[in-house]
């Protein structure tokens, strides 16, 4: 089974299951809340789906395109739940996942390029808007 988060949309967050003849997929409103709603619905997703997460065999995180710290947020706890639990892990861009005609097809195929200990970094597509430019 695949853990699959997406924090690229600036409004939603998709999160999803993905095992050999099924996905269960969630997507839940967390603009500016990311932090506070992740985790929450990812062990939410687990409750529901009555899998345990030792069941999951890689993680798969969109990197971006995609709004500063809500990447940041889905990569770090992609990341550190890759960590925790001794997981392969593989980045998507936003554009590759919209191109996909099956989504399930394709996040498998990006699962099985994943490794143990990589590190998926953000590709923001633009320079951080994260403060005003001063005036001179």
């Amino acid at each position: 089974m695949i853990l699959f988060i997406n924090t690229a949309d600036i409004k939603k967050v998709t999160v999803a299951l993905i095992s050999i003849n099924a996905v269960l997929k969630k997507s839940f409103n967390a603009q500016y809340r990311q932090s506070e709603k992740l985790l929450i619905q990812i062990n939410d997703l687990f409750l529901k789906s009555k899998l345990q997460k030792k069941k999951v065999s890689s993680v798969v995180v969109v990197t971006g395109p995609g709004p500063f710290t809500a990447l940041r947020i889905g990569i770090a706890t992609a990341n550190a739940l890759a960590y925790a639990w001794h997981l392969p892990i593989a980045g998507i861009k936003s554009d590759q996942l919209m191109q996909a005609k099956d989504f399930q097809t394709f996040i498998k195929l990006q699962a099985k390029k994943a490794k143990i200990g990589k590190i998926i970094s953000p590709f923001y597509g633009a320079e951080p808007n994260i403060t005003l430019k001063k005036i001179k």
